[in-house]
């Protein structure tokens, strides 16, 4: 299993697309905290760190959005032609179990996301100089990021093992899209469903940051855990089926 870590993240490490994704995130951010800093000090409003950092962590969690697309590629680039395909036919001739498969493959996918979290924490830490947001709010925060990436990973696998590609990414991006900004929608009827806020990262985030009493953060956590442990023997399933029949067209058995 720790040598299908190994190798995604290799792959990723040499991909100058992943890389440069990270970069303009991070650039992104450094430039979003610099131009809020000086409009909001322009413009007298009371609490500049707090509001610089609210802003700052919503648009890292709508980052996090491209990590279900992660997902679908890492899966499907071991199908492809090219030399990745043929490691990926390697990968299931050997003995590893599907369950290790899967886990390395999801764990390389989670890490570097939470690599490229990780690149933000001088940004963040500047937070103490202009009173931003305290370190438990911050800790809070991360924990709520590092679930959901774990949970949006989960999902960008599960569609890719009944999807080509493209189709998997457009699903996975519909489904975590909506996971994250319908309870945001003013609509009445969608506010009488309290279970869509628990499902959001976006609400629980927002939770944190307004010190919300109802502590949604936790639920969401709790809930996304559950889901995630229901999830992946559905996916350890369709994963045999396919390592099946991919070794029965290789002359295996």
């Amino acid at each position: 299993m720790l040598a299908v870590i190994l190798k995604e993240l290799r792959c990723y490490t040499h991909s100058s697309r992943y890389r440069r994704i990270q970069f303009l995130i991070l650039c992104g951010l450094a430039l979003l905290l610099l131009v809020a800093t000086v409009e909001f000090y322009a413009q007298r409003t009371s609490d500049v760190g707090k509001q610089v950092y609210t802003l700052c962590m919503i648009v890292l969690v709508i980052a996090q959005l491209w990590v279900p697309r992660h997902a679908v590629e890492a899966l499907h680039v071991d199908r492809s032609g090219t030399r990745n395909g043929m490691n990926g036919a390697l990968l299931v001739l050997s003995p590893l179990a599907n369950w290790q498969i899967l886990v390395g493959k999801l764990s390389a996918v989670v890490l570097w996301a939470i690599w490229g979290i990780w690149l933000t924490i001088p940004l963040f830490a500047l937070s103490g100089y202009i009173g931003g947001l305290g370190v438990s709010k911050l800790v809070k925060c991360g924990a709520v990021l590092l679930v959901s990436c774990i949970f949006f990973a989960l999902i960008g696998i599960g569609f890719a093992l009944w999807n080509p590609p493209i189709r998997a990414k457009g699903i996975s991006y519909g489904v975590v899209v909506l996971l994250t900004f319908l309870p945001l929608i003013p609509i009445p009827l969608l506010d009488a469903i309290p279970i869509l806020d628990v499902m959001s990262p976006l609400c629980a985030l927002l939770s944190i940051l307004n010190a919300d009493a109802t502590h949604l953060w936790l639920w969401n956590i709790g809930l996304f855990c559950v889901l995630s442990i229901l999830i992946f023997p559905v996916l350890m399933g369709q994963m045999r089926l396919l390592s099946t029949s991919r070794k029965l067209n290789h002359g295996d058995l």
